[in-house]
């Protein structure tokens, strides 16, 4: 049987950065000069929708330690 290992870093890493660039220019759709909460927003989201596509959050678990006790 073959064994992989995947590369993490290098996964999350090309993830990371397509979606800086991706947010980045996402912020700038609808003006040229945007706010930088609006440009932190939307490099977030585009963020973790590209980690999202790499990596099975545990939602579940996730919604466990949001919850108050």
């Amino acid at each position: 049987m073959v064994k992989l290992k995947l590369k993490t870093h290098s996964i999350i890493a090309e993830a990371v950065e397509k979606g800086v660039s991706y947010g980045f220019q996402r912020s700038h759709k609808h003006t040229d000069n945007p706010s930088q909460e609006h440009i932190i927003q939307e490099i977030e989201r585009a963020v973790m929708y590209e980690l999202a596509e790499v990596i099975d959050f545990d939602t579940d678990e996730l919604i466990e330690k949001d919850l108050p006790e």
